[in-house]
C-alpha cells in the first residue's frame, strides 16, 4: 500500500551531447507577438517602404518645374464691371453678364484647341517631352492628341472669382523661358478667343437687324421698280398732275361757258336769233360744250398714246404710290432699328482687362518635394489603418 502511493516519475528525453533543452515558454510564439510582428511588417512593406522611395524620388529624381501665369477678367465697353451679383449666389450664369464669356474661358484653357494652338506656335512636344525631365514628369512626344491633352490638363492651373470676375491661370514647365513663353502664348489666346466671342456676339446681335432692312430694301426697289414700269408703259410721269392740269383746264372751259351762256342769254332779250353777233356766241359757246366734251372723254375713255384712261392711270399709280410710300417708311424703321442694334452690340462688346502678366521665373515652386512626401506618408498611414482595422473587424466577426 505505501508503494502506490509513492509519486510515479517520467523520464526526460535523452539529451544529445551539445544540445540545450529550450524553456517550453519559448519554443513557440504567442499568438499575441504573432499579431504584432505581423503588423510591424505590414507598416514596413505598405508605408515606410513606399514612404522612403518617394522621399527618394522627390529628393534626387523629380525635376523641377517652373510657374509662370496672368491674371485678367473680362469687361464690358459699358464700363461695368461684369459681375453677376445671382451668379455669385446660385452659381448660375446669365445671359446679361460676362460671367457666362469667364466660364467659356475656363474651359478653353483646358481645351484641345488651345493644345492645337500651341503645338502650331511652339514646340510644345520637344517642351514637356525633353530627356532632362524625369520619367514620371515628362511627356511621351509620341502621344495622341487627346493624351496629350490631359497631360497639358495636369500642367495647367485655373482659378476664377465669381464675385470679381477675375480668372487666373498658372502654367508649369520644366524650364523658366519655356514657362514664360506658354503663358504669354496663352494669354494671347485668351485675348483672341474673347475678341470672337465679341465679334460673334455682336453679329448675332445686329444679323436680325440686317436681315429686316434687307427685306425692306427689296420691297422698296420693287416698289420703285413698278412705279418706273408702270411710267413706261403709261407714258406718263405723274399721272396725278396729269389730272389736276385735266381738271383745271376743264374748270376754265366751264367757266368760260358760263360766261358766254350768260352773254346769250342777255343777247336774246334785245337783239333777234338771227342776229351775227348771237350767233356768234352760240357758236363759241357750243366750241367749248365740244372741248369740255372732249377733255371730259380723255380722263375717262382709253386714250391712244398712252394705252389707258386717265382715272385708270391715275387709280394705279395711286396704289402704286402707296405701296412706295409704305416700303420707304419700312425701309426707314429698319435703318433706324440697325443703327440702335449697331450702338447696343458696341455697349456690350467685352475686352480681356489684364492686370498681371507672365514674367520668367525664377525658383521653381513644384515639385513640393517635403509636402509631398509627408502626403505620401500620411495618405499610407491612413489607408494602412483603415485596411488593419477592416481585417480585425472580419476576424472578430468570424470568430
Amino acid at each position: 500500500m505505501a508503494d502506490d502511493r509513492k509519486p510515479k516519475l517520467v523520464p526526460l528525453p535523452e539529451r544529445r551531447e551539445g544540445e540545450l533543452l529550450a524553456p517550453a515558454s519559448t519554443s513557440a510564439l504567442r499568438p499575441r507577438d504573432l499579431r504584432r510582428r505581423i503588423l510591424a511588417a505590414s507598416f514596413a512593406l505598405c508605408v515606410l517602404l513606399p514612404s522612403l522611395l518617394g522621399v527618394l524620388y522627390y529628393a534626387f529624381v523629380a525635376s523641377d518645374r517652373y510657374v509662370a501665369g496672368a491674371g485678367f477678367a473680362v469687361r464690358g465697353m459699358d464700363g461695368g464691371s461684369g459681375v453677376d451679383l445671382l451668379g455669385s449666389f446660385t452659381g448660375l450664369a446669365s445671359n446679361g453678364s460676362t460671367t457666362s464669356d469667364s466660364y467659356i474661358l475656363l474651359k478653353y484653357l483646358e481645351s484641345r484647341d488651345i493644345v492645337e494652338n500651341l503645338e502650331a506656335d511652339f514646340p510644345f512636344r520637344q517642351s514637356y517631352g525633353t530627356d532632362d525631365a524625369d520619367i514620371l514628369s515628362r511627356m511621351d512626344p509620341d502621344l495622341e492628341i487627346e493624351q496629350v491633352v490631359e497631360y497639358w490638363q495636369r500642367r495647367i492651373h485655373t482659378a476664377f472669382d465669381n464675385t470679381s470676375g477675375i480668372i487666373t491661370f498658372e502654367v508649369e514647365a520644366f524650364t523658366p523661358q519655356d514657362a514664360r513663353h506658354i503663358a504669354a502664348l496663352v494669354l494671347d489666346y485668351s485675348k483672341a478667343l474673347v475678341n470672337e466671342l465679341s465679334r460673334q456676339a455682336r453679329n448675332d446681335a445686329v444679323a436680325y437687324a440686317n436681315m429686316e432692312v434687307e427685306r425692306a430694301e427689296e420691297r422698296l426697289k420693287a416698289a420703285l421698280d413698278s412705279v418706273r414700269r408702270f411710267r413706261e408703259d403709261e407714258r406718263a410721269l405723274d399721272p396725278a398732275s396729269s389730272a389736276r392740269i385735266q381738271l383745271e383746264l376743264i374748270g376754265n372751259l366751264e367757266k368760260q361757258l358760263a360766261e358766254y351762256r350768260a352773254r346769250i342769254a342777255a343777247l336774246r332779250e334785245t337783239v333777234d336769233v338771227s342776229s351775227p353777233s348771237l350767233r356768234n356766241l352760240i357758236r363759241q359757246a357750243e366750241a367749248l360744250e365740244a372741248q369740255i366734251a372732249a377733255q371730259r372723254s380723255e380722263t375717262s375713255a382709253p386714250d391712244e398714246a398712252s394705252g389707258g384712261a386717265l382715272t385708270g392711270q391715275l387709280a394705279t399709280f395711286e396704289t402704286l404710290e402707296v405701296e412706295r410710300n409704305f416700303a420707304q417708311q419700312a425701309y426707314t424703321s429698319a435703318l433706324s432699328s440697325l443703327e440702335k442694334a449697331r450702338v447696343e452690340a458696341d455697349r456690350q462688346q467685352r475686352y480681356l482687362a489684364v492686370y498681371s502678366t507672365p514674367a520668367v521665373p525664377q525658383y521653381p515652386l513644384y515639385p513640393r518635394r517635403v509636402l509631398n512626401s509627408f502626403l505620401i506618408f500620411a495618405g499610407l498611414s491612413l489607408i494602412w489603418g483603415i485596411g488593419t482595422l477592416i481585417v480585425y473587424a472580419v476576424r472578430d466577426h468570424v470568430s
